[in-house]
């Protein structure tokens, strides 16, 4: 058996908050981690800044408008942030290190809206994030619960 490689990925969350609640989606089972909740988010393609990626992941998975934001922090902690399990890619068992800039959503417009990536979302308060939930993600939620700014995990 071959022994698993590690790829790279650059990535985004959101950190959406609306009357001291945050936004929570959970994982559909068309994507890797089905069932798990996390913060929106997704990769960066080329061509696109953090900023216009973490916007355009957004609109894409719970349909709404970032009308401003600001820098959480950049994530790349390896015990966090690398895949527990490889998946395959060209044919080779992977695993995926996530380099991650989180943001905070600070203003938005239009109404909750998922796509098929997500089966479940809701608003939850500090303290009452479901479970399970994508490994790395909680630390970003302690982050912003603390008022944190410009951390670098």
């Amino acid at each position: 058996m071959v022994a698993p490689r590690t790829h790279l990925s650059v990535a985004v969350n959101a950190v959406i908050a609306r009357n001291e609640e945050v936004l929570l989606t959970r994982r559909s089972p068309i994507i890797r981690e089905p069932g798990k909740w996390c913060l929106p988010g997704g990769h960066v393609e080329a061509g696109e800044t953090w900023e216009e990626s973490m916007c355009r992941e957004v609109l894409e998975e719970v349909g709404l408008t970032v009308t401003r934001s600001s820098l959480l922090g950049v994530y790349s902690d390896p015990k966090a942030t690398v895949t527990e399990h490889p998946v395959l890619i060209g044919g080779q068992p992977t695993h995926i290190h996530f380099v991650v800039a989180v943001f905070v959503v600070e203003g938005f417009s239009g109404a909750v809206t998922p796509n098929e990536e997500v089966d479940g979302w809701g608003w939850f308060a500090r303290g009452r994030a479901p479970n399970p939930m994508i490994r790395s993600h909680p630390i970003r939620l302690e982050d912003f619960w603390a008022g944190a700014r410009g951390v670098v995990r």
